[in-house]
Parts: C-alpha cells; structure tokens; sequence
C-alpha cells in the first residue's frame, strides 16, 4: 500500500498552547527528515521500534480534509459505518484460559470503501467482571509507533517471549478491560490518510471511541482511563480534552448527533514529552549532574548551547511567532543537545550499555514482536487485510508531525482544565531515562495552575509501597486514595517502565484505578 495523504493544521488558536487544524499544508519534506531522524535519538519508543525491523510503508493514498466535529453529522449506530470484529484469544492466552479478546477495524468519518479510513484495535476482556470493570486506552507513543507494543510486552492476558505469547502473571486484565489502539490512522495495522498533529488526532481517537461503544455497549458506562507514554504526553492531553468538550457539549444539547458522553476518570502517563521546555532545559542537568551519562568534556561543549535553545523555544511557544519554521528551528537546534557521545549508554536505560547497531540485544522483545505482528497467523487471526503489513513505527507518521512542529507546543497546559474539571492525573516515571528525564517531568508539573497545584508543591515524597522496601518515591495532592494529581518514581526502571517493572506497574495502576493510597 501507498504512503498515506497528509491532513494538515492550521494558524488561528493559541500557538502557545496546542494544534489546531488548518486549511494548507506544510510542506518541509528534506528538513523534516534530517531534524527527525535526530529527534529519533531523543525519543526513544520510535528508536527501538526502528531498529527492530524495516520502516514499510503504510496507508491508503486518498486525500480527505478531517470534517470538523461541529459540522459532522454522523450518526453513531452500527449501519452507519465500517467495522469488523474477530476473537482473538487464540493468539494471546491467558492465566485464565479462555479469557477472551476481540480485535479488529473500525471506519472513521471519512471512510469509504474507495478511499479507507479505518483504527485498528485490540480489545482485552477483564477477568474479574468485565461488563463493569473500569476500561484502559493504551495507545503509543513516537509519534508513529504502534500501540499493540503495550499489550504483548506487559499488560495484557499475555506476554511475548521468544517463542511466542504465553500468560502474562502482571497483567492489568486481571481487573481491567484493556483497550490498545494503533493511533493515529497510519500507525501500525490502522490505515487510511495521516494527519499531522496532535489535535487532529484527536478527533480521530473521540470518533474511534464513539463507535466502540456501540459495538460493545456494555462498556459505555463504566470508568475510562487513558494511559500511554512518551510522546503519549502530548497524545493523551489531547484526547482527554477533546473527549471533555465533547461531553460539556452533550450537556449542552449541542454534541454530534448520537454521541455518549464518556466516562473519563483518570489519566495515567509514563515519562511523558509534553513539555518542550522542560525536556530540553533539564536533559543536561540529568545527563550531566546526576548521572555521567555524557562525560565532562561533552558537557563543556554542550551546556553553551543551551540558553540559545531555550530563546528558540520561547519564540516558537509565543502566539504571534509561533509557525511550522520557528517551531521546527527549535526543534532542530534543541535536539543537537542529544548528539553528545554517550560511549554506548542507551538513553532509554543509562544502566544498559549497547554497542551501535545492537539494540535488539539489549531489547530483544523489540525483536520478537516484530517476529509476531508480522506473522501470517496473527494477521489471519486479527483480521488484518493481506495488502495491510504491520511496522512498528510509520515514519510518515513522524516526519509529517516532526514537520508541523507538534512538539513544540506547551501541551502540559492542557492538564490545567482537565484538573479542574476533577479528571486524576498520574505521571509515573522510570528515573533510568535519560531520553525524557524524570525532573524536567517533575519540573512542568510544578508550574501547572490548578486546585491541586499549591498542595502538591508542597507535599512530601513518601517512599511506596514502604520505606523498608522502597521501590521509588510518590507525591500526592487532593482528597484521599492515589491523589487527583500524582507524581510517582519508580528507582529501577527506564522509559519502559511496564517492561522493566511489570509487577510494580501492575501495583501501581490497580491502586491508581481503584483510588487507593501508593504507601
């Protein structure tokens, strides 16, 4: 199948503050994959995927404008759109035999049999009381790695191995429905024209969700929590905010026609990039003083640099200069901060060392899930069109949003209202990465505005799950339970914290859930 088409943003909302969609595209094809492929070293997720196997191309090359969400009339019953459902426990057994999962294809509101538009997914059953139990959106991160990583490598029925999938003893199903969604359209298995920043995206997720529960209605009414991780920071506010405007709007009277509201609850986010200033101005410190991941002649020769990149990110953050080219000039410049000699570190996990060209020795489950989603059997049992070849990042997908310059916008601010609003937000952070270093996390958090924000200022960080077997540390604001808004560390874990913690992770997003005290 061909690359796919480019749906693209426009001027005329807070440039400060989040995309929106515009009427021209952008077109820095040459620059955008040069700035990207050193934004590749940053972002860890997209690096390992890619190293795992060749970029294939993806998607269906149809151009489609996105139909804005108060103009589309829709109307979300099963007859009105594409979809196809397969069980698939087969593939991916569980502690409980016969736990089911159903995975497949639902068509958004462009698609058409002529110029496709279609989200795959993959949907765990919970064990215990799955018509009730609280519902988990996994997604990836990248942009444009495959959100099908998160369920074989830690928090499904089952776990991959390099011999296949076998039961998974940390699984989050045992008291959760497990959503795992190849997001956006062109990522992974999903298919269809790709759009290139965060907003747009957006929409495509609240479309996606409408209709899924349509198709498993049971559903609807039961707790939502989204979770994802790395450039999951920048997707999950988004989603989060659309989803909440949609639902003020059904309140209103005035939501797309046929829509539900959703029950959004929580947020649960793993060492997230959804600040530009934050991961560029602190990454030095982490690299340089706190650990020696970069020796002292590269700090020498990259800490000049670093007041210059903190001007262009300001000028990209400003409303009135904010466009494609000042927040990509930021981009580019910022990233040179990365190029220094790590002597074989791996940024993802600074205790790991890997020569050049051997990650998949350090992360072979990398290795082995390309092996899977590749295989004529899984794609038979999943559902997948023979012409549709799974890669575990689109680099379109990236360089089309590394051209728009998604990054480069103060996504962290969308956490304000959501907070306001009384949706929980959890960021739990392995503090071995160095590719999005736990304090420049720490650091955004501490300037959001919100009910929350003065308590957890000055909250004490409490070791969990005790100070005699401490794991990491946690900080808590709000009423109660696991907080409204939650800072969690855990010690001995990197950027996959899931796959480097399984069985603390599984603590940790059960106590998260169910609003139950970390210590």
């Amino acid at each position: 199948m061909s690359s796919g088409t480019v749906k693209s943003a426009s001027k005329g909302r807070d440039a400060s503050l989040l995309p929106a969609p515009s009427l021209a595209p952008v077109n820095h094809a040459t620059s955008a994959r040069r700035r990207g492929w050193r934004t590749v070293g940053a972002f860890g997720l997209v690096l390992l995927f890619g190293l795992a196997q060749y970029y294939a191309t993806r998607g269906a090359a149809r151009h489609s404008h996105i139909s804005s969400l108060e103009t589309q009339h829709s109307i979300y019953e099963p007859s009105s759109f594409y979809h196809s459902v397969s069980r698939a426990e087969s593939i991916c057994p569980g502690v409980v035999p016969g736990t089911p999962s159903h995975a497949g294809y639902i068509g958004l509101s462009d698609d058409s049999d002529e110029a496709p538009q279609r989200s795959f997914f993959w949907y765990f059953e919970a064990e215990e009381d799955a018509e009730n139990a609280p519902v988990i959106l996994t997604i990836g991160g990248g942009p444009g790695t495959s959100g099908l990583a998160n369920p074989v490598l830690g928090l499904s029925h089952c776990v991959l191995t390099k011999n296949g999938t076998v039961p998974n003893p940390n699984r989050w199903t045992e008291k959760f429905n497990l959503l795992a969604l190849d997001y956006p359209v062109g990522v992974g298995y999903s298919y269809g024209p790709i759009v290139n920043n965060s907003r747009d995206a957006a929409y495509e997720a609240y479309d996606f969700l409408q209709k899924f529960f349509v198709l498993f209605p049971h559903l609807a009414k039961n707790q939502f929590v989204i979770s994802s991780g790395s450039y999951g920071g920048i997707w999950v506010p988004h989603i989060a905010t659309v989803i909440q405007e949609q639902n003020k709007a059904i309140a209103r009277g005035e939501g797309i026609p046929g829509a539900i509201p959703i029950n959004l609850e929580s947020l649960a986010l793993s060492n997230p990039a959804s600040s530009p200033k934050a991961w560029f101005g602190w990454m030095l410190y982490y690299m340089c003083e706190l650990h020696d991941v970069y020796n002292a002649t590269t700090c020498a020769s990259l800490y000049p640099l670093l007041p210059q990149c903190l001007d262009k990110l300001d000028y990209a953050l400003d409303e009135a200069t904010s466009t494609a080219e000042s927040r990509n000039d930021a981009l580019e410049f910022c990233s040179g901060l990365f190029d220094g000699d790590v002597h074989g570190a791996v940024l993802q996990d600074i205790r790991k060392t890997c020569k050049e060209g051997d990650m998949g020795i350090c992360y072979p489950e990398f290795l082995w899930m390309n092996d899977f989603f590749r295989s004529n059997k899984t794609t038979e049992v999943l559902g997948v069109p023979q012409d549709v070849e799974w890669s575990s990042v689109n680099t379109d997908v990236f360089l089309r949003f590394v051209g728009y310059g998604d990054h480069i916008f103060n996504h962290f601010r969308l956490y304000e209202p959501l907070l306001t609003d009384g949706i929980r937000i959890l960021h739990n952070v392995g503090m071995q990465d160095a590719s999005v270093a736990w304090p420049g996390t720490f650091s955004f958090l501490k300037l959001l505005q919100s009910p929350f924000s003065a308590e957890f200022r000055g909250a004490a960080d409490v070791p969990w799950p005790s100070a005699e077997a401490p794991a990491g540390t946690v900080r808590v604001s709000g009423s109660g339970g696991a907080g409204n808004f939650t800072f969690l560390t855990y010690a001995e874990a990197g950027h996959f914290v899931s796959l480097d913690q399984p069985t603390l992770t599984k603590y940790v997003i059960e106590r998260w859930v169910e609003n139950k005290p970390f210590v």
